[in-house]
């Protein structure tokens, strides 16, 4: 497989399994740690000549090891600005990675076979270094153990900015100590439609959390997903962290699994009427933007879910939301001809139809 393979991987050709109820709600999981090199100066105080060394040596002391083979480098500036757009979208690299790319690099391992997991070096973003792992799913402990193993590997010739009173050093205030970070993607309509999501939020609000759109920061809402993030990192330890996260998790789960149940024993005819009308327009609609395709989606896997529907194939909703983002449908094309958005809207629908109806 050659680095260029990940910007042809269009569809994931999984064999569908039956998730748990977990996975079925907490759809990815995702972990990144912060870091700073010692001796040079914060992202945003570099100087180019900074920002080019701090790049070579990532690279370089990552690289010297034979067991590092499976990772490919991407240079930023070097890709295009739709494969940079494609990578965003799967969650890949961070908005700010798209941004004044000039020695910006990412070292990456995916698996063709599961292209929504990955782990990842992102170099010269807000920080020096900042280190992800994501897989499908609940999965906290497995993804922290991944970013651990890749800091264990940098620190064999890198040394990180850490002062003993406040832990690692970097360029945000919240990430000061561990520089932790565990997000997770929630698919939560039950607990929107019975109109306890706001609850929900408070409780999360509450004991610091914060809670965003599936794009990160500035992100709205939109198909009943929601990003789950810890908030504090300092005066912590990592376990705790994981553990405090896990069993927020849970209860998530538990809450969006007790809200569903409700709605079987009863349900609401504006939730049914939703579902059917989700079902026409993904029927009918000659195009669709990514908004609109995440909430009718979202009600289908909801109608899906009540039995209130049943003319739609198998499907797995974070897999087939991910293959409609506007890169990820360019991309697939055969040729390089222009698209226009009305293109891109029309190829949406036209897509959701072949995987999703049932003729």
């Amino acid at each position: 497989m050659d680095s260029n393979s990940l910007f042809k991987i269009i569809k994931n050709k999984k064999t569908l399994s039956k998730k748990n109820d977990a996975d079925s709600v907490i759809l990815t999981t995702r972990s990144r740690i912060a870091r700073n090199i010692a001796g040079y100066r914060f992202p945003a105080l570099n100087t180019n000549e900074d920002r080019r060394n701090i790049l070579k040596t990532v690279k370089d002391s990552f690289f010297k090891l034979a067991d590092n083979k499976k990772y490919y480098f991407y240079n930023m500036s070097r890709l295009t600005r739709f494969q940079r757009q494609f990578l965003l979208e799967r969650h890949m690299i961070s908005a700010e990675m798209t941004q004044r790319l000039y020695a910006k690099g990412l070292i990456l391992k995916y698996n063709a076979g599961r292209p929504f997991d990955s782990d990842s070096i992102l170099i010269n973003e807000e920080d020096h270094v900042r280190i992800r792992s994501i897989r499908e799913g609940l999965n906290i402990y497995r993804t922290y153990s991944e970013i651990e193993k890749l800091e264990r590997i940098l620190e064999k010739n890198i040394r990180f900015a850490y002062e003993k009173d406040f832990g690692y050093l970097t360029s945000s205030l919240s990430n000061i100590g561990t520089a932790l970070r565990i997000s997770v993607i929630a698919h939560l309509p039950g607990l929107v439609l019975s109109g306890k999501i706001e609850d929900l939020i408070k409780r999360l609000l509450n004991i610091k959390l914060n809670i965003k759109g599936v794009f990160g920061e500035n992100s709205e809402i939109a198909g009943n997903l929601f990003q789950v993030s810890n908030n504090v990192s300092t005066g912590k330890y990592e376990k705790d962290i994981l553990d405090e996260m896990d069993a927020v998790c849970l209860n998530i789960v538990e809450e969006e699994k007790k809200a569903i149940e409700l709605l079987k024993e009863n349900i609401p005819i504006i939730v049914e009427d939703s579902v059917l009308r989700a079902y026409g327009m993904l029927e009918y609609a000659r195009m669709l933007s990514f908004g609109e395709s995440l909430e009718l989606l979202s009600m289908i896997a909801l109608g899906v879910e009540l039995k209130i529907i049943n003319k739609v194939k198998p499907f797995d909703f974070y897999q087939l939301i991910s293959l409609l983002g506007e890169s990820n449908i360019i991309i697939g094309k055969k040729n390089n001809e222009e698209v226009s958005v009305e293109d891109i809207d029309r190829m949406r629908a036209e897509l959701i139809r072949a995987e999703l109806l049932k003729y």
